[in-house]
C-alpha cells in the first residue's frame, strides 16, 4: 500500500511543473479504468494554465495513489509519459541527432518541465550521472518516483529502444520493499543520501536517433529559449546570499565546494548557475562580508580583532585591506 506524501505543505508554492504533465495522469487513470469524475475535472482545470505549483502536483498524485493503492504507484504513473506530456522539451529530444544531444538539451531546458530542484549531469569514466539536489526541499517519494519513471521512459521513447540505468538512488527514506523499483528499472536501487541519482553507461550518449531533424531542432530550440526567458526568477542569488551570510556568521569556509555541498548540488552545477545569473562569486562574498561588517562595527562590545575573526580574517592586515577595498576607509575610522 502506498503512503500518502505530506511533503506538499513543506514545499515552496513558487515551484512548478508543466501543466502538460497532467495528460500523463489522465492516461494513467484511463489505463487503470479509474472512473473519478471529480478528480478528472480537477485535472482538466489545471490544464488551462501553463504551469502547476508543485504543491498542487503532489496533491494530484496523492489523490491518484489513494484511488489505485499499489506499491510504487508513481512508477506506473510515470510510465505513461509521452512527448506531448512534456511540452516542447520532449519534441526537442525527438529532433536531436543523439541521446547525448538530447540529454544536454534536457539539462538546459529542464525548468520548462519540472521547475523544482536543479539538476547536474556529470561524466565519470564509463558512466553518466544525472542527479537532482534538494535546495528547494524534497517533494517526497511519490513525486520523485513518478518523475524518475517518466524520465527513464521518455529516454527510451526518444532512443526507440530499451535503455536501462546502471543504478538509481532516491533521496528519500527506503520503503519496506524496494523490489518493485529494481524490477521496474532493471538495476540496483538505493535510498537516502543527499541527491536523487540516475546513472547509466556513457555509451548510451552515442546512440543515434532515427527521427533527427536539424531544421526542426533549430526552430524548437529558439522557441524553448524564449519560453525559458519568460519563467520567473528562481531566486538563486537571494538563496545563495542568504546561505553565504549564514556560513560566514558560523565561521565556516565560504568556498564553492562547501557552498555546493550545503546546497545539495555539485560544484559544476553551482558554477554553471553562477555563470547563468552573471554572478561573480568573490564579489557576492565581499558584499556579504561588507553587510556583516556594517552590523558588527555598530556593536561597541566587539573589538576590531574580533570582527576580523568573525569575517574569516586571522590576520589583521588582511582584514584592514579588505575593508579599505570595500569602503575606501580603514576599519578604525568607523569607530571614531
Amino acid at each position: 500500500m502506498p503512503t500518502m506524501d505530506n511533503r506538499a505543505s513543506m514545499m515552496n508554492s513558487s515551484l512548478y511543473v508543466n501543466s502538460a504533465l497532467t495528460g500523463m495522469l489522465i492516461d494513467y487513470l484511463d489505463a487503470q479504468t479509474v472512473d473519478s469524475a471529480v478528480l478528472r475535472q480537477k485535472i482538466v482545470q489545471y490544464q488551462h494554465n501553463d504551469r502547476i505549483s508543485i504543491v498542487n502536483w503532489i496533491g494530484l498524485l496523492n489523490e491518484i495513489a489513494a484511488l489505485t493503492p499499489v506499491p510504487a504507484v508513481g512508477l506506473l504513473i510515470g510510465q505513461q509519459i509521452k512527448a506531448a506530456h512534456t511540452g516542447i522539451v520532449g519534441y526537442l529530444g525527438l529532433s536531436c541527432s543523439s541521446i547525448g544531444e538530447a540529454v544536454s538539451l534536457f539539462e538546459r531546458f529542464a525548468r520548462l518541465i519540472y521547475d523544482v530542484n536543479s539538476l547536474s549531469i556529470t561524466l565519470e569514466g564509463h558512466l553518466v550521472s544525472i542527479s537532482w539536489g534538494s535546495e528547494h526541499g524534497t517533494p517526497g517519494q511519490l513525486a520523485d518516483e513518478t518523475a524518475i519513471s517518466a524520465f527513464a521512459t521518455m529516454i527510451q521513447t526518444i532512443a526507440g529502444q530499451a535503455m536501462y540505468p546502471t543504478r538509481i538512488n532516491f533521496i528519500n527514506p527506503a520503503p519496506a520493499d524496494k523490489s518493485p523499483y529494481e524490477h521496474f528499472f532493471h538495476c540496483p536501487v538505493s535510498f537516502g543520501g543527499i541527491r536523487t541519482i540516475v546513472e547509466f553507461p556513457a555509451d548510451y550518449l552515442n546512440i543515434a536517433l532515427q527521427n533527427r531533424d536539424s531544421n526542426l531542432l533549430h526552430l524548437l530550440e529558439g522557441h524553448a529559449q524564449s519560453l525559458l526567458s519568460t519563467l520567473p526568477s528562481d531566486q538563486f542569488e537571494t538563496q545563495l546570499k542568504s546561505l553565504l551570510t549564514e556560513i560566514v556568521q558560523r565561521q565556516e569556509e565560504p568556498s564553492l565546494v562547501h557552498i555546493a555541498k550545503r546546497m545539495n548540488t555539485s560544484t559544476r552545477t553551482l558554477q554553471r548557475k553562477l555563470n547563468q545569473h552573471d554572478i561573480k562569486f568573490q564579489e557576492l562574498l565581499a558584499s556579504v562580508k561588507l553587510d556583516l561588517f556594517n552590523q558588527y562595527i555598530k556593536n561597541d562590545k566587539l573589538t576590531l580583532f574580533e570582527i576580523a575573526l568573525r569575517l574569516g580574517y586571522s590576520e589583521q592586515s588582511a582584514f584592514t585591506r579588505a575593508v579599505k577595498r570595500w569602503t575606501g576607509e580603514l576599519p578604525k575610522n568607523f569607530r571614531k
